[in-house]
């Protein structure tokens, strides 16, 4: 009778004991954990469930000899790496992004080729997916330290280990020339921002595992020159087996260039510099950062007049195809086949361009035949007739505001549909839009150019966007950004985003072309772009 009522008081117990397990144990920041490098040590993000490992070098300093050449392995450390601080950004213009606000805590450096880790507290048998995020910047600024792309409230939300990144910009990340390659063994230059990437890739595969990752479930993502970088890392054969799955926000897969651009575009470079004959290489390496980048800023592609879209549209360090890195442009690969298939997700903004015209606060007010006159003069009469017939003047507030959504389309919006088209055939392919801008700016700024990306890091409190949501609108856009952070987190653990409480998000095929509409209410339909973006591909348009 003792024995029947001790078991039935320890039933009793149990409906008051919670249940113990095994992911509800929580790890310790501050407790070193082993890298191939040496022992990391991170920090509790105060007010969130997750650890934050900031600055881990994953790369040598890319300086003095190894400078313009590819990232070398991280030197080894003895005694406990403490990484509770971001590094300097890698070098860049100052006027541009966040260094614009001239904020005293950020500096630029070659030395800068470092990632970041949040993940969350909870231990897990099995390691927490993990997503790695590019930045954009044209491939001229940005850094993984920026505030909008703080993981710790994705990884806390969703479960999974976020992973930032800084790789090489503008010359020092993209400089392709004669001499460059004559000394490489695969006889290549121009690409060391995109092989940063993949050594930071590798860096992962090897050492995550000890930060609660699973180096099994890589999703690469990133937004503009991010996206641009994720495309070139699907075509290269150097990254394949390095992820599982990838995002393409707001960019495309035809910004590189040919390797005959490249030299003209390097070899006019050095001669701006004073870099030339049988020492051009010791020139090139013993110039201080300092001048170099002056001399990147005062050439060609980063100014132009205000109706100057030529000019807008020239992007002069970009990846090169070397036949290495990359055999071919990104697209190519992707159309026929040669590229890592894996499940995709791709998409933009409804108003990509508009962030542009913030620059030129008069640009908006230019009168009709003004606007027309400059679209001529980018693409010729012909084109001009079709563009606005596609973008009609009546559609929209101002004349401008046509031409801006007609160079987004161009540039960027339809360079994500011709990546769905595609890759639908080959693998997994979701679609969608982003057309949120309930926020202070809805006229000016719309559904801009990366404004997708607080809603995916729920970070609207943090710099660049912050500017745009007051707690109001951030009560307002809370509904949007928990979906969003779901699509995109199942999306890295299953290759699917779609989830429980969700709505159902369908797969892209040419026949059906149906996408998501990211809104303030969400909704699934057919894209409405196809005739749009069939003018542009033939156009073929390129940021290059």
């Amino acid at each position: 009778m003792a024995k029947r009522i001790y078991i039935l008081g320890l039933l009793a117990l149990s409906f008051f004991i919670p249940e113990i397990k095994d992911s509800q144990a929580e790890v310790s920041c501050a407790e070193p954990v082993k890298t191939a490098y040496g022992p990391v040590a991170g920090t509790e993000e105060p007010g969130h469930a997750a650890c934050g490992y900031k600055g881990i070098p994953y790369a040598s300093p890319p300086v003095g000899n190894l400078r313009f050449r590819p990232p070398a392995p991280p030197l080894t450390h003895e005694g406990v790496f403490t990484a509770d601080k971001f590094t300097p950004w890698c070098v860049q213009p100052f006027e541009l992004g966040i260094l614009s606000r001239n904020d005293p805590e950020i500096k630029i450096s070659e030395d800068c080729l470092y990632l970041n880790i949040w993940r969350p507290l909870e231990k897990k048998s099995k390691g927490f997916p993990i997503m790695f995020f590019i930045h954009g910047g044209g491939y001229l600024a940005g850094s993984g330290a920026t505030g909008m792309y703080h993981g710790e409230r994705l990884s806390a939300k969703e479960q999974v280990v976020v992973v930032t990144i800084n790789y090489r910009l503008g010359v020092l990340g993209f400089l392709s020339h004669p001499a460059l390659s004559g000394e490489d063994p695969h006889y290549s230059s121009g690409n060391y921002g995109l092989l940063d990437q993949i050594a930071a890739l590798e860096w992962v595969r090897d050492n995550i595992a000890a930060f609660g990752g699973d180096p099994n479930n890589v999703t690469i993502f990133g937004e503009s020159a991010g996206s641009w970088s994720v495309c070139s890392l699907l075509a290269s054969p150097l990254a394949k087996g390095l992820f599982h799955k990838a995002v393409i926000q707001s960019g495309g897969c035809d910004t590189t260039k040919p390797p005959d651009e490249g030299y003209a575009d390097g070899e006019a470079f050095a001669r701006a510099l004073g870099c030339s004959g049988s020492d051009v290489l010791s020139c090139l390496r013993g110039k201080p950062f300092e001048e170099i980048l002056s001399v990147q800023t005062a050439g060609p592609g980063q100014k132009g007049g205000v109706f100057d879209l030529k000019s807008m549209m020239r992007c002069v360090w970009v990846p090169k195809e070397d036949g290495w890195v990359l055999k071919e442009t990104p697209i190519q690969a992707l159309r026929s086949g040669r590229f890592t298939q894996v499940p995709l997700m791709v998409g933009s903004n409804r108003d990509e361009m508009k962030i542009y015209s913030i620059h030129w606060p008069l640009l908006r007010l230019a009168p009709k035949p003004l606007v027309s006159w400059t679209i001529k003069n980018t693409f010729g009469e012909k084109a001009r007739k079709d563009i606005e017939h596609l973008y009609p003047y009546h559609n929209y507030r101002f004349p401008a505001d046509a031409a801006t959504d007609a160079i987004g389309d161009a540039t960027l919006a339809c360079k994500c549909y011709e990546a769905a088209e595609a890759a639908a055939p080959f693998q997994p392919t979701y679609y969608y839009r982003f057309d949120y801008d309930l926020h202070l700016a809805p006229h000016r700024f719309g559904a801009g150019h990366a404004l997708e990306l607080p809603f995916i890091f729920n970070t609207f409190d943090q710099p660049d966007f912050n500017i745009y949501f007051t707690r109001y609108y951030v009560k307002k856009a809370k509904g949007l950004s928990e979906a969003m952070m779901s699509y995109w987190a199942n999306f890295a653990k299953t290759g699917d985003p779609n989830g429980s409480g969700l709505m159902n998000w369908p797969l892209y095929d040419r026949d059906q072309r149906m996408r998501m509409y990211f809104d303030l209410t969400q909704k699934v339909e057919k894209t409405d772009n196809v005739e749009k973006c069939g003018f542009w591909t033939v156009q073929n348009v390129r940021l290059k």
